[in-house]
């Protein structure tokens, strides 16, 4: 029995306000457009959607009360009886300067909120990665491709780890756009990727700011459903870099939309004998009731046709291993050692990979100073390449200007070991070596 793994990945970016048109005030809030698909001109309900965005935190609720609501959830259960799930992609803003769309700014804000409503509702949903790189005049509304160019992304990923035990599994990248900084960034830590979109050729019409190249360019990756290995030199060929991509393609939007011709492929492949993941790329800024009843109205066109195919609801990890699983004996353990001198102060960090084996090519490693900078810095090989450390010292960081440390890995499956030490006002003590 082959399957066709459905993974709904929501661009977690929090509200965006619009300036509604002269004698339309109001006439955008939630709840948008009833259509009946069966009947309705999709290009011209994308048209009116697109037109639409929530612009307070306020509506997005209004929304989610409908989305995530178990009654909806429930409307199509999959071919196990499942009920719709969501991966709530989330992002931070933060460093900017100009905010003409009233985004959400500061730390965790978009993260909280959805941890909350991930934890409150238990229904499955999870929180993954999404990061937008900073615009070179550091506008909040504009669109950048550059991670080199934005150290927000380590203090981003510090703050998760320390305040909130927290580490990626899953990419999805902002403007689903991967340059070389990116590639190699991912390459070292998230082992799955929802960024290929399996656009050959945009319509140059409808998307002129993706012409050439210029955003969000697959036009030479796999477009057959299927997640391959990157090549180190482009995300777009198949090589043998770690993570693995899939492919999503958006609900109700211009740019690589999902339709029933592709959805089609989809179980056609899984027809074949391919285990197949289906990603479908919303953003909470919109309404995500409507892209969810468009996408099953496509499951209830498509699936009937392929009796011997089922299909699930699921979350993003566990879509990917189900379709292109990894070789993992064992998960991954670290066993972390801090060293302390005479004055109770950090003079080392040891970490040894006591079972399986992490991901990338070391741990990533944050420290909060006593300054309340956020500090990300290489790890040194210790006895082995499988274990590392890291020496605070002047060349480094100051013994004394320690706080808190975090050291966080993934194995090629997912699963994680993370560890966080706090450690309090500086005192002289007899332990010289503390596990965490």
């Amino acid at each position: 029995m082959s399957i066709v793994y459905i993974s709904h990945n929501i661009d977690t970016e929090g509200p965006l306000a619009e300036e509604h048109p002269v004698g339309t005030a109001g006439s955008l809030s939630f709840p948008h457009i009833d259509v009946d698909f069966s009947k309705a001109d999709i290009n011209d309900v994308v048209i009116r959607h697109r037109r639409r965005v929530l612009g307070s935190w306020h509506e997005i609720k209004a929304m989610l009360d409908v989305a995530t609501s178990k009654e909806f959830r429930f409307l199509m259960p999959d071919s196990f009886g499942g009920w719709w799930k969501y991966n709530w992609f989330c992002m931070d803003h933060i460093g900017f300067i100009d905010n003409p769309r009233h985004r959400a700014m500061g730390i965790h804000q978009i993260f909280d909120y959805y941890s909350r409503l991930v934890e409150r509702q238990g229904m499955g949903d999870a929180l993954h990665w999404h990061f937008h790189p900073m615009s070179t005049y550091r506008e909040a509304n504009r669109c950048a491709t550059s991670y080199v160019n934005s150290p927000e992304l380590y203090y981003i990923l510090g703050r998760r780890l320390l305040d909130h035990r927290w580490f990626p599994r899953v990419n999805r990248p902002g403007f689903q756009d991967e340059r070389h900084d990116a590639h190699w960034f991912l390459e070292q830590w998230i082992p799955f990727d929802f960024a290929n979109s399996g656009e050959d050729n945009p319509d140059p019409d409808m998307n002129p700011d993706m012409a050439d190249g210029r955003l969000s360019d697959w036009r030479f990756a796999p477009s057959d459903w299927r997640t391959y290995h990157p090549h180190h030199d482009c995300v777009q060929r198949e090589g043998q870099c770690r993570r693995k991509i899939g492919r999503s393609a958006c609900l109700l939007n211009r740019y690589a939309p999902l339709t029933e011709e592709l959805l089609t492929a989809a179980f056609s492949r899984a027809a074949e004998g391919f285990p197949t993941l289906v990603g479908l790329e919303s953003h909470d800024w919109r309404d995500l009731s409507l892209e969810v009843a468009y996408a099953r109205f496509l499951l209830s066109r498509v699936a009937p046709r392929y009796p011997s195919v089922k299909f699930k609801y699921a979350e993003a990890v566990e879509a990917f291993n189900a379709v292109h699983p990894a070789e993992v004996s064992l998960p991954v353990k670290l066993s972390c050692t801090l060293l302390l001198d005479q004055q109770g102060l950090p003079s080392r960090v040891n970490v040894e990979v006591s079972e399986g084996k992490i991901f990338g090519p070391q741990p990533f490693l944050a420290v909060r100073s006593r300054s309340k900078r956020i500090i990300h810095d290489n790890m040194n090989y210790w006895r082995s390449l499988n274990d590392f450390n890291y020496i605070f010292d002047s060349d480094s960081i100051l013994p004394s200007d320690v706080d808190t440390i975090g050291i966080a890995t993934n194995d090629a499956a997912g699963n994680q070991s993370i560890h966080v030490i706090e450690l309090g006002a500086p005192r002289a003590c007899d332990a010289r070596q503390i596990r965490f």
